[in-house]
């Protein structure tokens, strides 16, 4: 879709600890130094002194010299549930370094909601990348 370097990096698990996950980032981060890439690292937001609590990753992010930005899907696929307003607060607070991009579309299993949602989610992307995306059969 984009002819710049763009890595996505995902979780091995989705209940993987913070100190792991960032481990994992310093290493793929590491590994690229020396070319010209763009990001994406998914997190689950959890900010609540626990093992998965992505503050350290935060703190670690506003240390950088990235250009961060912090895309936010509001809801979940599986169920109705939706990211508490507190932890959208509480990020907002942490992030020192970046912008924050919350995407509200409710999906709940709907196909056409999530298809919406990846629409909005890679508009944006390339904003952030400063290059136009084709939608188009994409």
């Amino acid at each position: 879709m984009w002819k710049e370097k763009f890595i996505v990096v995902n979780t091995p698990d989705p209940y993987c600890r913070s100190d792991d996950q960032l481990s994992r980032i310093k290493s793929v981060i590491e590994y690229h130094a020396v070319s010209d890439t763009s990001f994406l690292f998914s997190l689950s937001l959890v900010i609540d002194n626990s093992a998965f609590d992505i503050g350290q990753i935060v703190s670690y992010f506003n240390q950088s010299a990235f250009e961060v930005h912090y895309l936010v899907l509001y809801s979940s696929w599986y169920d109705k549930k939706v990211t508490s307003g507190e932890n959208i607060f509480r990020l907002q607070q942490l992030v020192e370094n970046g912008s924050i991009h919350i995407f509200e579309r409710l999906v709940a299993q709907s196909g056409l909601r999530f298809n919406e949602r990846v629409e909005e989610v890679k508009e944006a992307i390339g904003r952030i990348l400063g290059i136009t995306v084709n939608i188009e059969g994409q």
